[in-house]
């Protein structure tokens, strides 16, 4: 398993391709331009008690926080793919990225698909942090020897991908355990200020469903 991590994803967008993309869809043209007004000619400055910059031009990026942002990255990416589908999986959600690729003895698989993205990455003007992408080998019981580190990238014993913590034994969850009891330990004590207060059984109950169980039900079905 390898988690990818791009390098200040969001902001380094390139408009220029954004909207070529955007052209080879079926979108009304009439609204690709309305999207490519709204990315271009943008100008950010900043004030410091009452000192301003020089206004900067901004030429890349998708502006974070509005509707449209997760989208045209969301559209950014949907072309990148595994070079072998038939034996790997691709997960993405928003900027993380995920390659599952079966462990054989030449190791061929894994290492074709970091070739795979990094390519994606230099023609579409991004690039990968080397620094917080990841392998895990999810070896269970197997007493068949690991296959070598891929180079440049950081081997774990654990990952933690949207949310979840994994870990190279399958059947061993003792990191996202205890992860959830300290989260669950920490807002049991809003609960216990909130009872204090007076709050009714409805009320806390309410609370409880959002603070508590909300992170118990995470990512089980």
């Amino acid at each position: 398993v390898i988690s990818f991590d791009l390098k200040k994803a969001f902001d380094s967008v390139s408009h220029n391709i954004i909207c070529k993309k955007l052209g080879k869809t079926n979108i009304n043209p009439y609204v690709i331009n309305w999207i490519r007004n709204f990315l271009t000619d943008r100008r950010q400055r900043v004030i410091v008690n009452g000192i301003e910059t020089n206004y900067v031009d901004i030429n890349k990026g998708v502006p974070q926080g509005t509707v449209l942002g997760p989208f045209l990255f969301s559209l950014m990416i949907n072309d990148l793919t595994v070079k072998d589908p038939n034996n790997n999986i691709l997960v993405k959600f928003a900027d993380d990225m995920t390659v599952s690729a079966p462990v054989k003895n030449n190791y061929d698989s894994a290492l074709t698909e970091v070739d795979n993205i990094e390519k994606w990455t230099e023609t579409n003007r991004m690039s990968l942090n080397l620094d917080k992408t990841w392998e895990m080998v999810v070896s269970g019981k197997s007493t068949n020897p690991l296959p070598e580190p891929i180079t440049g990238i950081e081997r774990k014993t654990w990952l933690k991908l949207l949310g979840t913590t994994l870990q190279n034994d399958p059947n061993c969850w003792d990191l996202q355990v205890n992860n959830l009891i300290s989260k669950a330990s920490s807002r049991m004590h809003i609960l216990r200020i909130c009872r204090s207060y007076g709050y009714s059984k409805k009320k806390l109950t309410i609370l409880f469903d959002a603070l508590i169980m909300s992170l118990f039900s995470y990512g089980i079905e």
